[in-house]
């Protein structure tokens, strides 16, 4: 069992396709929703939330290759690399 090849589980996946989606479709609605619970609790802090998450939905929107790191992002969270890095170091012994 030690010495197997990582394998790549269906929860790693969905953890990876899950960032890629977020990324690209997901700031700027999280952002609206702190907006909200800004006004529904009164707690100023919040606000600060909003502005960082608004932000970041704009500028990762207008930025060309938004596409390109939403991937990138998605497959590091999907891909095993720790586990493979452990792996490399276990069967060079």
């Amino acid at each position: 069992m030690k010495n197997e090849p990582p394998r790549l589980r269906k929860s790693r996946v969905f953890t990876g396709v899950a960032v890629a989606i977020y990324l690209y479709a997901l700031l700027e609605p999280t952002a609206w929703l702190f907006y909200e619970l800004h006004h529904l609790t009164g707690v100023g802090f919040i606000y600060y939330f909003y502005s960082a998450f608004r932000a970041a939905g704009y500028y990762f929107g207008a930025f060309d290759y938004q596409w390109m790191v939403c991937l990138l992002a998605g497959l590091l969270a999907a891909l095993p690399w720790w586990e493979f890095i452990k792996y490399k170091r276990r069967s060079a012994l």
